[in-house]
């Protein structure tokens, strides 16, 4: 009787199991100390548990907060992994449908486990089209990976982009919390602003969009958002994830969505792009997108990073971002006592009827002599650049060699490098070997330039300014740096790749994103090797890692209605790794204000001069150098100087932000790694603070637990 017992008891057991399996939702993939891998049951979506916080994130969206309905395609895609964007390039129609994982009937799904994760294979046999996307678990993150070897399609349709977890960033405007995206320095979008409601959806082309760029915009056209960081996040109930691109990143967008009456959630994803669309120049009657016949053949990927408890602010997850960089991506602060940076500008042409006037304010002998004022004011260890030296001045691009005679010889730029060297200082050449002048020798207008796919010329209104092809620029580069390195430069600032990335579609010329971005890498690599210091203007992470300098780094976001405010993320992950300049003090309003914002952000003071008067400038192309006249700023770049090289700031130059918040209006603290905490007052009377008295439009540096 006791055996028969154990044996029905034995039973019971195993069919409640078999139960529990065969209604379980999900799979079980992978585990560490930390987190806990699996995958829906259909396929068709993750989970992944942080096991120290109890916290699950799901590709589905799961917010508990969610008190509004989704219906139809909208639940759909808010439950499935990803949504596959399509066009039928056989009927060259120039529309898009949307391939939801759970909306197609035909859809056959399976899965492998691999080492440390699965690989899922989608059929979607309505649209037939075949991807794969495999999930792994590496450490403390999750790498979400789709290679395009296991992208097929069998029919009509064709890949044009793919909508990675749009739903994994997504809360209500009920919940406590934000979303994070890259737009200039940063921006956040608080779930509890309404302002944000019903606003349109943006998308960010990662590194820019060539087309876009305001080198090619007419007047009134608007230029795209600068996006330096492939990164995006959320932060709601206490906990933070940020999702970092990966492979792919130079041809990725970041798509911000924003609450509707319709969709009642917030929702930030990387949106992984195969094929650009175009305007198709063969129908004038009214505007019809034609898409790339050739695919870009990209592997993409997307790294989910956890934070730990508690750790759920913007700067948290900059924070975090920079820990990626040094201790995963292999980077290393390269920083120096440099402390100032100053440009000297020196000639530009002015057009006339027949013939072009040389305008210079600034030759080689009187550059050599504003770093001897500067000198002896005790402005020593700069970080210089020379503009518009180069034959023909500012904006006769590409930028080579010989000088411009007006500003001097070779002779005379050799002794002035050596003259910098010998102070401490660097001196760069600033040069833009990607845009061309319709007037400028040395490249074809037929073959060096870059073509779009539907077989324009991608130029200006006026066609009067070019985009050179990666291979036509990396040859003017070569050119210039075999004549540079005679004269001993020693230094060499690059304009435009900072901030946006070419492509090409010429016959016989064809160049992705990653192509060019592989020979952005290239040039900076053998500008080290050739010049020793490389700067760049603009602030693409791609191209810190191989740069001493990034210029003209943004200080807050584009404005669009949906942002809540503005953050210096880009700073927080920059400070302490990489030096970054923003607006040249002597071109704003305010240069009290200007001052402060370096403090708060971290820039390195930044200064553009010149030896004459500005107002033979002003029928130049250039005329934004409203004021530069080196004496009558002398004195308070000087005392600039001086505050932040022997000053309390000295003490947190090359220290890293680990804290970055505004404490009330106006008021803003700033906490370093090494102790310091420095405080910001834009405000017009004092403020207190932690104890402390913060005067007014001023700063306050101060070691942690120091009254």
């Amino acid at each position: 009787m006791m055996k028969k017992l154990i044996v029905l008891c034995l039973m019971l057991l195993l069919a409640l199991g078999c139960a529990a399996a065969e209604t379980d939702d999900r799979i079980f993939v992978a585990e560490n100390e930390r987190l806990a891998l699996y995958l829906k049951a259909d396929h068709c979506g993750i989970d992944v548990e942080d096991k120290l916080t109890g916290t699950v994130w799901s590709s589905s969206m799961n917010d508990p907060n969610f008190t509004g309905k989704i219906a139809g395609l909208n639940q759909k895609k808010a439950n499935s992994l990803l949504t596959v964007n399509i066009t039928n390039l056989v009927k060259g129609a120039g529309s898009i449908t949307n391939a939801v994982l759970l909306n197609d009937k035909q859809l056959a799904t399976g899965y492998e486990l691999i080492e440390g994760g699965v690989r899922v294979d989608y059929d979607l046999g309505a649209n037939m089209i075949r991807v794969s996307v495999e999930i792994l678990l590496q450490g403390d993150t999750v790498l979400v990976r789709v290679p395009y070897e296991r992208i097929e399609g069998y029919g009509d349709f064709s890949i044009v982009s793919i909508d990675m977890m749009p739903f994994l960033c997504s809360a209500s405007d009920n919940t406590d919390g934000f979303l994070f995206y890259p737009d200039g320095s940063g921006a956040i979008l608080e779930f509890k602003d309404y302002a944000h409601f019903k606003e349109t959806t943006q998308l960010f082309s990662v590194y820019g969009n060539l087309e876009k760029h305001n080198s090619v915009l007419d007047f009134f056209e608007q230029e795209e958002p600068t996006v330096l960081m492939p990164v995006y996040g959320i932060s709601t109930g206490g906990n933070a994830m940020l999702a970092v691109i990966e492979e792919g990143a130079e041809a990725a967008r970041i798509s911000v969505n924003s609450s509707t009456k319709i969709l009642a959630l917030n929702y930030v994803f990387a949106n992984f792009q195969y094929r650009r669309g175009f305007d198709d120049m063969r129908v004038t009657s009214r505007q019809i997108k034609t898409y790339d016949k050739k695919a870009m053949e990209t592997d993409y990927s997307l790294r989910l990073i956890f934070l730990p408890e508690g750790k759920d602010t913007y700067s948290d997850m900059a924070v975090a971002y920079r820990d990626y960089l040094l201790n995963d991506q292999g980077w290393e602060p390269r920083l120096n006592d440099q402390a100032v940076a100053i440009d000297l500008f020196m000639s530009a042409p002015e057009k006339g009827l027949l013939f072009d006037t040389q305008r210079t304010v600034t030759t080689l002998d009187e550059a050599e002599k504003i770093i001897d004022a500067l000198a002896q004011k005790g402005v020593e260890k700069i970080q210089m650049s020379l503009k518009g030296w180069a034959k023909g001045g500012y904006g006769n691009t590409p930028d080579n060699l010989p000088v411009e005679r007006s500003v001097g010889s070779a002779g005379s730029l050799t002794a002035l490098m050596d003259k910098t060297e010998q102070m401490g200082s660097t001196l760069s050449l600033t040069a833009n070997f990607v845009e061309a002048s319709k007037d400028s020798w040395g490249y074809s207008k037929r073959n060096d330039v870059v073509y779009l796919s539907n077989y324009a010329i991608l130029t200006n209104e006026e066609e009067d300014t070019f985009i050179l092809s990666p291979e036509a620029m990396y040859r003017k580069f070569s050119e210039f740096r075999r004549e540079a390195q005679k004269l001993g430069v020693n230094g060499l600032r690059f304009e435009f790749i900072g901030d946006c990335l070419t492509f090409n579609y010429n016959n016989g010329h064809y160049h992705t994103s990653a192509d060019s971005l592989a020979t952005c890498l290239k040039m900076l690599q053998e500008s080290r090797e050739a010049f020793g210091h490389v700067s760049v203007v603009g602030g693409a992470v791609a191209l810190a890692q191989y740069a001493d300098l990034m210029t003209e780094v943004p200080y807050d976001d584009s404005g669009f209605q949906f942002t809540t405010t503005s953050v210096p993320f880009y700073q927080i992950v920059m400070h302490g790794v990489r030096d970054y300049t923003g607006v040249p003090g002597n071109l704003s309003s305010d240069l009290e204000r200007e001052t402060l914002r370096w403090v708060e952000m971290g820039y390195m003071p930044y200064f553009e001069l010149t030896w004459d008067s500005t107002e033979e400038l002003m029928y130049t192309e250039y005329q934004n150098l409203f004021t530069a006249q080196y004496t009558a700023w002398i004195d308070e770049v000087a005392e600039i100087a001086k505050a932040f090289t022997v000053g309390d700031l000295k003490d947190v130059r090359t220290a890293m932000i680990m804290q970055h918040e505004c404490i009330a209006a106006d008021l803003y603290k700033v906490t370093y790694d090494n102790g310091c905490i420095v405080y910001v007052n834009y405000g017009s009377a004092d403020a207190q603070a932690d104890g402390l008295t913060i005067p007014a439009r001023d700063y306050l540096v101060t070691k942690e637990g120091a009254k």
